[in-house]
């Protein structure tokens, strides 16, 4: 079994890579922006945050994180979104070994800004299933979801203003993270510049390593 984690800036394509994975390899994909997306329809406070492109408390993030993998014991993961932060990589690593979980690889998908920002504004969800679309790239009727046929929208953190906002506490608070786990795990890093295809290629040969 592997397990990966995918590091990038946003709107760089962390999710399309791990539905990609996840489909291909037969890993289940941990989104923490999609258990906090779920959970905060429970918590106001936490909805306003995730609107605003604000981090998360740590406490929360850590345990939808273990619970996930409690409830997926035994599978081969992709970690996604998490962690973010420096204060985060040390609760992130003893939560993997208390699950006896071990991190085989991590990907960095690099991209330029202009073309992460065009795609995250062309984005769009799922109500029901949360699968992504981008409005400049796939053909879609009456703005439905083509899986389950539920109604497409832009979430609040993919407007831009909040992505803005995303990107500048990427650089200052995410890339130091990978500067660190750098020096302890290979890094393997794709480009998504070009098209999808290209990157898959990519992702295949660091797969077979």
């Amino acid at each position: 079994m592997s397990n990966i984690l995918l590091i990038s800036a946003p709107g760089a394509g962390k999710g399309v890579t791990s539905k990609y994975l996840k489909e291909k390899y037969n890993m289940v994909h941990m989104s923490i922006g999609n258990l906090l997306r779920e959970e905060s329809e429970k918590n106001t406070s936490l909805k306003e945050k995730l609107a605003n492109g604000e981090f998360i408390e740590n406490n929360i993030v850590y345990s939808l994180f273990s619970k996930f993998l409690e409830d997926n014991k035994g599978s081969s993961f992709i970690f996604e979104g998490f962690p973010r932060l420096m204060e985060q990589v040390k609760p992130f690593l003893d939560i993997l070994s208390e699950h006896d979980i071990i991190l085989d690889k991590i990907i960095f998908i690099d991209i330029d800004k202009d073309i992460a920002l065009k795609r995250v504004t062309g984005r769009l969800m799922c109500k029901n299933c949360n699968e992504i679309y981008n409005k400049y790239v796939d053909n879609l009727e009456n703005n439905k979801c083509k899986v389950c046929g539920g109604s497409l929208y832009t979430r609040d953190d993919d407007k831009i203003e909040t992505y803005e906002n995303r990107y500048k506490l990427f650089k200052e608070k995410t890339m130091p993270v990978v500067e660190y786990l750098s020096d302890k795990y290979d890094i393997y890093t794709v480009s998504n510049n070009g098209t999808f295809d290209e990157m898959k290629s990519q992702i295949d040969n660091i797969m077979g390593n």
